[in-house]
């Protein structure tokens, strides 16, 4: 996005907005539910012809679609709310998918597997920090309820 859209990007960034918590369940669920469905079709035809390179393109094609409109929001929770209803704006399907396929370009496959490669690194390191923290807090709980088991029977046999 940073290399697409900058002005947007730096937006984001300037109010601490994460879009991945918006654009996560658009790639887990390849955009059901979240676009009408004359969008939704044209882009699934892409998407099993093309593969899933171009559900990248239309997340990217969607911020370039309503671009200006998000730059005109200046407060995180507005931008958030406005980004959870983004795929209810677009009904140009014709328009979207030329910014898609013309705008976006070039969009070379090699780079978005390194970064898909970067970032599923970055998760790996997180999700054992998770796993970390929580063996860290099940130990604490289990003494913690150890502690409180030997109170009760040291009061009840006092």
């Amino acid at each position: 996005m940073a290399e697409k859209m900058p002005r947007l990007t730096a937006h984001f960034h300037c109010h601490g907005v994460d879009v991945s918590l918006v654009t996560s369940d658009w790639f887990l669920a390849a955009f059901v539910e979240r676009l009408t469905s004359d969008v939704l079709l044209r882009i699934w035809d892409a998407f099993l012809y093309e593969g899933t390179k171009v559900i990248f393109r239309y997340a990217l094609a969607l911020f370039k679609y309503t671009e200006e409109d998000i730059l005109k929001i200046h407060h995180s929770v507005d931008i958030y709310q406005y980004l959870r209803f983004i795929t209810r704006t677009i009904t140009d399907s014709r328009r979207l998918t030329t910014i898609a396929f013309s705008d976006m370009n070039p969009f070379p496959f090699r780079l978005l597997r390194q970064r898909r490669a970067l970032h599923l690194q970055c998760v790996h390191v997180q999700l054992s920090e998770l796993e970390r923290v929580q063996r860290e807090l099940g130990r604490e709980q289990r003494q913690h309820k150890d502690r409180e088991v030997g109170l009760v029977s040291s009061e009840s046999s006092g």
